[in-house]
């Protein structure tokens, strides 16, 4: 149902029942229900105003897919999951469906010729038309099938998804998606063994969803939706879903504030108060604001305050009525009466503030009309004829006589004082009379026998006790009241009343037969059809109402007129005995002809088109090409009447049969009914499930999913209940998690408070809470309170508690913490201390104390007449597993603070997810065959099955190691060079700098307010922190330990401001702290000029800050130009073949295995960093269950971390980060999803692991120092395997074919022998096929399998770094990765045999050059940078490098390698020799040492220098040194040595 605006009158008079959704500090819900027509128009209608763009069907259903996964992770329901999807409608909704789908069109033509007389370019192809959003479309009945196989897919592989009931019903289904799922609910109510505190939850965004909510009485029943935002929107602020703020509208807090709202006429009912009865009239009332069946009521308008209306003049209704209007679903039509009489009131003032004229004043129409009632009461004054003033002038002399004096409590009847009337006239005026006699504490008494009437005192209204003050008092009073009713506006008698009366009542009834003339048309019969417009009018009203609370009770019943009667004649409707037929739904095509405007055509079957254009159409009356609308009162658009003819139903039905025998068998599949289904997983069931869009998503190669009609369950011998269940649980008692006020005591009122609820004060009445504070009330002291809760469990955040632990409380005296201190035994002891308040301490309370104060009064409507204390938590987030397997509270690394009397001690039901709990036995824990993640140092992150058990503490399991190839670090190394393009300085420095103040800097860079002529506040600075919002602008601030640091582009910005306005910043140097009127700082110039100087200012910082990215404080990202470099690589990278292997494991303790969905707490501990390698690692999801990716960004999301990761593959949920992608592989997860691969932080070691570990551990921390040493002592021995390496090699590069099994490794420096890695001096050689191990004294001993990959991989390098046709290095084929050796040593990325890496990517960054840092060591190798070197686009790390060489040198190279025909093998290596030689004859000075990728010698700082030895670098000739090295010469920076194991040919 469609009520305009109630969403946001509801949450500006009810404040709090808005709870946004912040990871899992969300009730737990048992159901959750979709009404799918939300999201459908969600997904299709983000690009409606542009029509520059066009959204294909594939990404429509893709975004639907990723919302309704969204939704359901959101949620996590227990039991049931229902999508429900609009089927055909009652008729008497097809009105305002055709009414919809007219102006959509309409609108679409509009925007579609605005964009054409701009010049804008038009894409081809028709543009995605949301009328298709009809049951019947060629697009709907796609969407079931692409639905179906959703559903399938997530129950076959996500895990969540198996656990629930799951139930779709499609469009096939009749009727629409809200009241499938009321009908469920109420099916369920009234089944035997229904739980009464089931948990409900329904995304929809219809405010008919509240109204349906409120009717199933439900206490723990919510409402999900997203954001509501209010005013202009920023089209380039869009967010992205994991972004976009969800809100939970909880009913059980709204049901307890309508309870405030009406408790307060309780005691005054004329039967008894029974809230949920008063809940069910309120739904009914809401009727006449108007929703998808009924216009509203004539002027009734949310926006003009009907709202308070409906609400005032319900309570008076309730207080002169015998009983409740709303029994059940059927309306009482005479309790309906008195209600509209009330309401009639306000429609009298809306013809009086429309008709008032000179006439009206001329006729004294004032003395009798509503409003000169209110006038009159407003300045004291009464309306009394001549004889009711003279009833006044006889009573006062007597009463003032008889006040004067004092009463006797007890005094008989025959004795208190009474007055005889004799007025003839007292019968005429009783009414008066009463009233009168009412105000000044008497009775009226009435003598049967002598038909006369006297005046007694009512001495029931005394004081017994009155002292004479008080006596004093009430005479005084007495006397104001009479003087009132002395000084009453004089009419001369009763008929003269009467006449104005009646001229009053003749210009009322003119002014509604204008407005029925005017909208409705009526002429003659005017009465009769008056009568006729009313009766069906409360007709539709009984229709909703059993709608709401019965089911459909008529499919053909519509209201059949545009505009609703008058409120004051709806009385002449009541008069009537209302029954509905029974009878079918329309056929969908039905309903498409009936609703679709001939702009659609092309949504409807080729046969049936011409109904719509054809002139001979006996039809076509029913597709008017142009429409009128009338706004009757609205403001906007949207809201307007369209004034379409009603389709008759015969004409269609009839006009339609002769051409469905032509409609297509599958045509004729869509144009009839289907019921809903139900999904299950089966392990037994193993079948391929066709993909129906096989270009976008794959075939389901095993699908585990049964589906099959659902039947809801029987309703024989049962009947709906209506009501609060019995056993349902209410206030205090309510469900862990589900927020009520009730649990601290408070006062209420409607105030004018100027809530700010959404985005703007409301200018409408709020329900404001006046806080008790029961610990003061209690004379509990800060000591007291400390002493029983400090390091206690007690709930925050009223009135959404959670879970916290107090660790403090203070006041501005005093702080009261909980410290933690380690005894020897390394136990942990806590204590509470007391001390008195320091100057930060007191700084900081009242800092809190005034934020609370304004925050909780204008946010919340929360009044706290003064905060004495102030308490610190940490709230609970989780549970986290320890290694022994138990469960403990997981808190929040920051504290929170919370005034002191909004805390609460306890609660009645705990949530059970944050109660801590012993370890499981193992068996329970690990079931066997059940699957879990390995910790190991091998295969870190790798599937695990459980096998077995060797006892009750080790496990038998089966590893898979999913890739053995190596994890790409191109994220590592685009993260450091966005380090070093975008660099951080702190503001005093930039200050010194830029030559200005540092709080000049520092009000320029957030907020600098100045005034224009307005008086308006305009913000001249350049915003890039949020110090209260905890915010930053993304590379362009941050928050160090020592304050605020501004990155190089902020500095631009400044600098280039400055520039364009230097005597602007000259003005602003000299303004103080307060706000600058922007004229004053200009006095000699105009006012026109200071205005055109501001709006320049204004327009540039608008167009240099329109891109700023605000993020909080902790949040970071690559820039777009390194994301875009990732994917590149990772596109590649993900081409690779994975080569699995899989390992059994014996005794393997709990610790090294992780069960995803039980460890969130364990997994959030995890700390990400840029370029990190990640792994999705829950089997439930918007990603597949082991996805790898990078982290390219990460943010803070309420309390936790959201990780933005690309991943290897695309996914369905995947976005392109705002288009800084080109492929959809990102998505911003939580970080308790993700493992973090590169950074291994719950990785287990066994004892052999733990060795290896801390042997790595050692050899990183050997001081460089060291290494030339050892060498020098070794270098004997050194040197004969290195001339027997370089011997093997020569071999090699001899034999052109290249078919020789080489292992060999990559130095880095020129005279050490080294495992990449390591700082070790000395390595192993080990012949293949052989375990003779080559050993070097003094040096641990390393044996490396055997490796054919490394020498084939340096031999491609070498031999294909060049090809003379293309001057570039050739690719390389991609070769198989033989995963029986081990990883490349010195080889970046571990590529296998035909790749290798010949340098950096291109980096880049926008507005910025490319400079060159030091060299880069990945993986202990060092990549030499290419200076003034241009790359080759498909250059890319991980992949096939090709780098242009110089032609002279390469030609050498060339030559040498390859050799020439005739040149014999000895010559050859005479000349390698030759240069050898040259080579050996360097002074001893020049070696260097590299130790991690680090040159450690002296001499190397001094080695490049000299034209020289410049000359001598960049030469590129391969050497042979004196130690038996091939040397390749001319690589910048760096040299490598190429050293060979012993070699295996082939045929020895």
């Amino acid at each position: 149902m469609g009520i305009p605006k109630f969403f946001r009158y509801i949450s500006e008079r009810w404040p709090m029942i808005l709870q946004l959704i912040e990871g899992t500090q969300i009730p737990e819900f048992d159901n959750l229900y979709l009404d799918m027509n939300s999201i459908l128009h969600t997904c299709t209608h983000g690009n409606d105003d542009d029509v520059t763009k066009r959204m294909t069907e594939e990404e429509v259903f893709a975004k639907i897919f990723t919302y309704i996964d969204h939704l359901f992770q959101t949620i996590k329901p227990k039991k049931v999951f229902y999508m429900a999807i609009d089927g055909v409608a009652p008729r008497a909704k097809m009105n305002q469906q055709r009414s919809r789908r007219f102006r959509t069109a309409m609108d679409a033509e509009n925007a579609l010729q605005k964009a054409l007389e701009n010049g804008e370019e038009i894409p081809k192809g028709e543009p995605f038309d949301s009328n298709s959003i009809t049951p019947g479309t060629e697009f709907m009945a796609k969407l079931t099938k692409n639905l179906k196989y959703f559903i399938h897919e997530k129950i076959s592989n996500d895990a969540q998804w198996r656990e629930v009931e799951i139930i779709f019903s499609g469009h096939e289904a009749p009727g629409e998606g809200e009241h499938k799922i009321m009908d469920f609910i109420r099916t369920l109510r009234a089944q035997k063994g229904f739980d009464h505190n089931t948990r409900h939850c329904i995304y929809g965004l219809d405010a008919d969803l509240i109204i349906l909510g409120l009717s199933t009485h439900a206490p723990h029943f919510a409402l999900l939706r997203e954001e509501v935002v209010f005013g202009r929107r920023n089209p380039n602020q869009a967010k992205t879903l994991e972004n976009q703020n969800f809100y939970l509208l909880h009913l059980s807090l709204l049901r307890e504030y309508m309870e405030l709202e009406f408790k307060e006429i309780a005691d005054e009912m004329q039967f008894e108060f029974d809230f949920e009865r008063v809940l069910d009239d309120f739904v009914l009332v809401m009727f006449v604001i108007g929703n998808d069946f009924l216009p509203n009521l004539p002027d009734l308008h949310l926006n003009k305050g009907a709202f308070v209306v409906l609400l005032q003049t319900f309570k008076e209704a309730l207080l002169h009525s015998d009983g409740y209007i709303n029994e059940h679903g059927k309306i009482n039509l005479e309790r309906l009466r008195v209600w509209l009489q009330y309401l009639s009131q306000f429609e009298l003032m809306n013809f009086e503030k429309n008709d008032i004229d000179v006439e009206w004043f001329n006729q004294q129409l004032e003395n009798i009309s509503l409003e000169g009632e209110r006038k009159r009461a407003r300045i004291g004054k009464k309306l009394l004829i001549k004889q009711q003033k003279k009833i006044v002038g006889m009573v006062k002399p007597w009463i003032i006589k008889e006040m004067s004096e004092k009463i006797p409590i007890g005094t008989p009847d025959e004795q208190i004082p009474t007055l005889p009337l004799t007025n003839e006239n007292i019968v005429e005026n009783l009414d008066f009379l009463k009233k009168f006699a009412f105000d000044l504490g008497l009775i009226v008494v009435h003598s049967k026998s002598k038909d006369t009437y006297s005046l007694r005192i009512d001495l029931d209204g005394f004081d017994a006790s009155e002292s004479e003050e008080e006596h004093v008092k009430r005479l005084s009073s007495l006397r104001k009241t009479i003087k009132s009713y002395q000084q009453a506006v004089l009419v001369e008698d009763a008929d003269e009343l009467q006449r104005e009366q009646d001229l009053y009542n003749t210009r009322f009834e003119s002014w509604k037969k204008d407005y029925y003339k005017d909208k409705l048309g009526f002429k003659a019969d005017i009465e009769e059809n008056i009568t006729k417009l009313t009766k069906n009018y409360v007709e539709g009203l009984q229709w909703v109402l059993y709608y709401y609370y019965r089911g459909c009770p008529s499919w053909g019943w519509y209201y059949r007129y545009h505009y609703a009667p008058r409120i004051s004649d709806l009385e002449k409707g009541l008069d009537q005995v209302i029954e509905f037929a029974k009878d079918n739904p329309f056929k969908p095509f039905e309903q498409l002809m009936s609703v679709l405007p001939e702009r659609s055509k092309n949504l409807i079957p080729p046969v049936l088109r011409p109904l719509m254009y054809d002139p001979k159409s006996p039809i076509l009356d029913f597709y008017p090409t142009e429409v009128k609308l009338d706004k009757n009162g609205k403001t906007a658009d949207w809201e307007a009447v369209v004034l379409l003819p009603f389709v008759d139903e015969t004409r269609l039905i009839d006009a339609m049969k002769p051409y469905l025998s032509k409609l297509s068998p599958e045509e004729k599949a869509r144009n009839s009914f289907g019921k809903p289904l139900t999904f299950t997983f089966n392990p037994q069931v193993d079948l391929v499930y066709k993909s129906p869009l096989s270009g976008l998503f794959s075939d389901l190669e095993h699908d585990h999913c049964v589906e099959k009609e659902y039947s809801q369950p029987s309703m024989e011998g049962l009947n709906f209940i209506y009501g609060l269940l019995p056993k349902a649980k209410t206030g205090t008692e309510l469900l862990a998690g589900f927020p009520t006020l009730l649990t601290l005591p408070f006062k209420y009122q409607l105030e004018y408070n100027e809530s700010l609820v959404f985005q703007q004060p409301s200018r409408q009445q709020s329900m404001v809470l006046h806080m008790d504070d029961i610990y003061e009330e209690n004379n509990l002291t800060l000591e007291e309170l400390s002493k029983r809760y400090i390091g206690r469990i007690i709930y925050t955040r009223w009135p959404y508690l959670r879970e916290s632990k107090l660790i403090g409380l203070m006041n501005e005296e005093t702080v009261y913490e909980r410290k933690e201190h380690i005894d020897a035994d390394k136990k942990r002891h806590h204590t509470r201390i007391k001390r008195s308040a320091d100057n930060a301490d007191k700084k900081l309370f009242n800092s809190l104390k005034k934020s609370m104060l304004r925050n909780y009064s204008k946010q919340k409507a929360v009044i706290l007449d003064d905060i004495r204390a102030i308490v610190k938590v940490l709230p609970v987030v989780g549970l986290t597993r320890t290694e022994n397997g138990a469960f403990v509270k997981n808190y929040a690394s920051q504290p929170d603070y919370y005034p002191l009397q909004l805390m609460v001690e306890s609660i009645s039901n705990k949530d059970e997810r944050y109660i801590e709990k012993p370890p499981l036995p193992i068996k329970e824990e690990f079931p066997e065959g059940s699957h879990a993640i390995f910790l190991g140092d091998y295969a870190y992150g790798g599937e695990v099955i459980i096998d077995g058990y060797n006892n009750e503490k080790r496990l038998k399991i089966t590893v898979k190691k999913r890739s053995v190839k190596a994890e790409p670090t191109i994220g590592k190394e685009r993260a450091q060079q966005d380090r070093n393009l975008v660099q951080y300085i702190p503001s005093f420095l930039i200050a010194k700098k830029l030559g200005m103040h540092p709080l000049l800097l520092s009000r320029l860079t957030s907020k600098f307010m100045v005034a224009d002529g307005n008086g308006r506040h305009i913000n001249v600075g350049i915003p890039v922190k949020f110090e209260a919002k905890h915010e930053k602008v993304l590379g362009y601030a941050r928050k160090g330990t020592r304050g605020w640091e501004y990155s190089n582009l902020t500095i631009q910005l400044i600098t280039e401001y400055k520039s364009r306005f230097p005597h602007f910043f000259e003005k602003l140097a000299k303004v103080g702290n307060g706000i600058p009127i922007f004229e004053d700082l200009y006095p000699d110039l105009s006012s026109s000029e200071t205005s055109k100087m501001l709006d320049q200012i204004k327009a540039w910082v608008k167009f240099a800050t329109e891109k700023f990215v605000v993020v909080s404080i902790e949040s970071d990202s690559l820039t777009k130009s390194s994301i875009i470099a990732v994917e590149e690589v990772i596109q590649h990278y993900s081409m690779l073949p994975l080569h699995p292997e899989k390992k059994q494991l014996a005794n393997v303790p709990r610790q090294a295995i992780l069960s995803p969905r039980s460890s969130l707490g364990l997994l959030r501990t995890q700390k990400f960093e840029l370029g990190d390698r990640v792994m999705y690692v829950q089997d439930s999801g918007k990603v597949p269950l082991f996805s790898k990716g990078t982290v390219v960004g990460y943010t803070t999301l309420g309390l936790n971390l959201s990780i933005q990761v690309l991943f290897d593959h695309e996914i369905v949920a995947g976005n392109t980060f705002g288009g800084r992608l080109r492929t959809k592989r990102g998505l911003g997860l939580d970080a308790s999803f993700l493992l973090n691969l590169t950074n291994k932080q719950l990785v287990y070691h066994s004892k052999a692991s733990k060795k290896v570990a801390e042997n790595k551990t050692t050899r990183k921390h050997v001081k460089p120092t060291n290494i030339p040493n050892v060498q020098k002592n070794n270098k004997e021995k050194v040197d004969d395997i290195r001339k027997k390496q370089a011997h093997d090699l020569l071999s090699i590069i001899k034999k052109s074919d290249g078919h020789n099994e080489v292992n060999a490794t990559v130095q880095e420096d020129n005279n050490s022998v080294s495992v990449p890695g390591d700082t070790e001096t000395t390595t192993t050689v080990t012949s293949i096929g052989s375990t003779e191990t080559k050993k070097i004294d003094g040096v641990k001993d390393i044996v490396l399998p055997p490796n054919t990959n490394v020498a084939n991989s340096i031999f491609n390098a070498v031999l294909h770094q060049y090809d003379p046709q293309t001057n570039v290095a050739p690719v390389a084929p991609i070769a198989p990765v033989n995963n029986n050796t081990a990883p490349m040593p010195g080889l970046p990325y571990n590529m296998p045999e035909g790749f290798a890496t010949n340098g950096l990517p291109p980096m880049g960054h926008p507005n910025m050059g490319v400079p060159i840092g030091p060299p880069h060591i990945y993986n202990g190798s060092m990549i030499p940078q290419m200076n003034n070197m241009q790359l080759h686009p498909q250059m890319y790390h991980g992949a096939v490098n090709m780098v242009p060489v110089a032609q002279e040198d390469s030609a050498k190279l060339t030559n040498l390698i390859k050799g020439n025909k005739n040149t014999s093998d000895k010559q050859m290596k005479s000349k390698a020799k030759e240069v050898a030689s040259k080579r050996s004859k360097k002074p001893s000075s020049s070696k260097s040492t590299i130790v991690n990728g680090k040159d450690n010698s002296a001499s190397t700082k001094n080695s490049v220098s000299g034209d020289k030895k410049k000359n001598e670098t960049n030469k590129s000739k391969p050497v042979k040194t004196s130690d038996g090295k091939i040397k390749i010469k001319g690589r910048p920076n760096s040299s490598k040595s190429i050293t060979k194991p012993a070699v295996q040919s082939e045929g020895k």
